[in-house]
């Protein structure tokens, strides 16, 4: 199989006008050179009223093996499903509408993945940027283990079988979602690999979800809570 034919790229997107340009346009960059015919490139959009879709369908020369999905549930956890039972590559990976993965995000992780076959995803830095591009925060520290709630699903690439171990993302959460499948995956299956490159530039804007620092905290301790939990059953 070659590389291009190994992956499908999920891009959740709502209102996401300006910035979805350029997180396809990162997407772009990271498949070129790749083996094989285009990779599958999923945009799946939650109802956008602004110019979102039309900004995709301008991409679709950069992106031959978009598809362009509207979502039937409400909220990004729920979206990400969506586009995953909708998928078909073996490995999955994801670039929200705010963020730019690097020109080398996708050939370094796959690299990765061939070196481990044992491990379910290979993952890499993040830096968190404004959505104008000035950098905000040094990257992401890293850990070798399932502790870090920076773990992100955009800097992750995700072999399918940890879908179909672990389960789909909780759509009742309205922020912590990657958090908890992230640690539940760890736990069912051990840490992912973790590699010392930047691979995502993770786009914060005033008002997003990423912002909501309170809420943010509240579904942490509930996820938490669930972890200790599971650790506690054995890792159910």
């Amino acid at each position: 199989m070659t590389d291009a034919a190994m992956l499908s790229i999920i891009v959740p997107s709502l209102n996401a006008g300006a910035t979805i340009g350029a997180a396809l346009d990162s997407v772009a960059a990271a498949c070129a050179g790749l083996a094989g015919p285009p990779p599958e490139v999923i945009l799946i959009d939650g109802g956008s009223t602004d110019d979102t879709i039309a900004e995709a369908e301008a991409r679709r020369q950069a992106l031959p093996g978009l598809r362009i999905l509207h979502q039937s549930t409400r909220g990004l956890a729920a979206a990400r499903n969506e586009a995953v039972a909708s998928s078909s590559a073996p490995l999955i990976g994801f670039c929200d509408a705010d963020d730019r993965w690097t020109p080398g995000a996708i050939t370094l992780r796959l690299a990765a993945l061939r070196l481990r076959p044992d491990i379910w995803a290979a993952t890499g830095q993040v830096r968190f940027v404004s959505v104008a591009g000035d950098a905000s925060a040094a990257p992401v520290r890293r850990v070798e283990g399932a502790e870090h709630p920076g773990f992100t699903p955009g800097a992750m690439l995700i072999r399918r079988h940890a879908f179909q171990s672990v389960g789909p993302f909780d759509a009742a959460l309205r922020i912590g979602a990657d958090g908890d499948w992230i640690l539940r995956a760890a736990q069912a299956l051990g840490p992912p690999l973790v590699i010392p490159q930047l691979v995502l530039e993770k786009g914060l804007r005033p008002g997003s979800l990423s912002t909501d620092v309170a809420a943010y905290r509240a579904e942490m301790m509930l996820i938490a809570r669930r972890f200790i939990a599971r650790a506690r059953r054995g890792g159910a």
